[in-house]
């Protein structure tokens, strides 16, 4: 206790008592409500710092936790300060730290005194180690659950169960002896006000239960998933789910199963793997009831023998299912896809019934083969004569057969050139080319008798 280089660890974590941080220096070597003396800053965090007390009457060490003067403005902090004061003292648990006291200093700042532990948290435990002995897991996993079961019997649910808020003392002969800490955001089920709006997601996202990272009310059976995820981490050293972004771990716990402890262990036994994923249940209603149940199956597990399970069968549903664990029916599937067969069938049929319409309309629904010369020759009538007096201006073109080659020669002209204008502007017939006539041939067809 006198030496002033060690590392004292308070209920929040541990600092070098050799050096104060820069913060609230100035309650060091006071005393609060003549009786507590504060000797040194244990630690601090989010919402207050830990000091380490000395009862001048009683000359006994404690700890002091203060709430940060800027909280002290925020009535829902306040009240979930004075919650945990109210909480930790209510239980009367051995392995819950005991609150003594509670009061406020004379700039309005809130306090309550507790218990002084010397030893360290959960986490420095692990690291320690890497991954704990089954049998020291167990050790510790049973006090856990006895401080967890008391709390649900007082009605208060923790909902911030973590390592940091377990911590391991010695008491007379024995190790690891197990303290829960901070009841901060805990729920207490019969107070007259809810200290958490709908939605609201309060926790350490490594820790929190499915139904706790959608923002739903939740009750005891969180705990009972943080328990899973705390004995998981000691075994492994590993927590079951983990992303680089706070809503890819919350994302995990919601859809995602955890790898079992004796994939990444092999050497821990089933009976435990089984205990341990029944608390790691996605639905509440398939994980273990109570702290009592799993407090009884870790004693079987520590005696070897098999784990009885979660008494789920007669518990209705505290939540509906969640879409995406429906079970699609295979009736609803086929009359889904028989109406889509249908329709597009329908539609199929229509379409084409509109193409063949508008083609017999238009007239174009099948273009005519390109007749054959023999009987487009045979087809046409006999080619007219030029008159007589138009013989000597004619010559050779006048004859029969000339003329026969040049409506042929024109025709397969003409066949060609019609058919792209055909296709686009059915019913119109281009007219026919005419050769121009010299200017000697003007003059005669003008004035033939001349």
């Amino acid at each position: 206790m006198g030496d002033s280089t060690r590392t004292i660890a308070g209920p929040i974590g541990a600092v070098s008592a050799s050096g104060p941080t820069r913060v609230a220096e100035w309650l060091l070597g006071q005393t609060i409500d003549q009786r507590y003396r504060v000797d040194s800053l244990l630690g601090e965090g989010g919402m207050g710092l830990v000091y380490r007390v000395t009862h001048t009457r009683l000359n006994k060490t404690l700890a002091m936790k203060v709430l940060r003067q800027e909280n002290t403005r925020d009535p829902e902090v306040l009240a979930r300060f004075r919650r945990e004061a109210e909480s930790a003292s209510n239980i009367g648990n051995q392995h819950i730290i005991d609150v003594s006291d509670f009061g406020e200093l004379t700039d309005g700042s809130t306090y309550f005194i507790m218990e002084f532990l010397d030893g360290l948290d959960l986490i420095d435990a692990i690291d320690s180690v890497d991954r704990m002995p089954e049998e020291r897991a167990l050790h510790i996993a049973i006090q856990v659950c006895r401080a967890l079961g008391a709390a649900h019997d007082a009605g208060i649910t923790h909902r911030d169960l973590k390592p940091e808020n377990v911590f391991l003392i010695r008491r007379d002969d024995e190790e690891d002896f197990v303290k829960v800490l901070d009841f901060g955001i805990a729920k207490v089920g019969h107070g007259p006000n809810r200290l958490t709006r709908a939605g609201e997601v309060l926790g350490t996202p490594h820790y929190m239960s499915p139904e706790q990272c959608e923002g739903e009310g939740v009750d005891h059976r969180t705990d009972i998933y943080a328990f899973g995820v705390l004995l998981y981490e000691m075994l492994t050293g590993h927590v079951p789910h983990d992303a680089d972004t706070m809503m890819g771990i919350l994302t995990k716990h919601m859809y995602e199963e955890p790898i079992p402890p004796r994939v990444r262990v092999p050497h821990v036994s089933e009976e435990l793997e089984t205990l341990i994923m029944r608390c790691l249940e996605k639905q509440p209603e398939r994980r273990y009831q109570t702290m009592h149940e799993v407090l009884s199956d870790l004693e079987l597990v520590k005696a070897g023998l098999q784990p009885v399970g979660p008494d789920t069968w007669t518990l209705p549903p505290t939540r509906p299912p969640r879409p995406w664990r429906r079970g699609t029916s295979s009736i609803y599937v086929s009359g889904l896809a028989l109406t889509l067969l249908v329709l597009v069938a329908t539609i199929a049929v229509g379409a084409f019934r509109n193409s063949e319409g508008e083609a017999a309309e238009n007239g174009t629904l099948q273009p005519a083969p390109e007749p054959d010369a023999s009987a487009l020759i045979a087809s046409r009538p006999a080619p007219l004569l030029p008159p007589p007096m138009l013989a000597p201006l004619i010559g050779d073109d006048a004859s029969p057969g000339r003329l026969e080659a040049d409506a042929l020669a024109s025709a397969s002209d003409a066949g060609p050139a019609q058919a792209p204008e055909a296709s686009n502007k059915p019913g119109q017939r281009k007219p026919r080319r005419r050769p121009k006539p010299a200017p000697a041939r003007d003059r005669s067809i003008l004035d033939p008798w001349n």
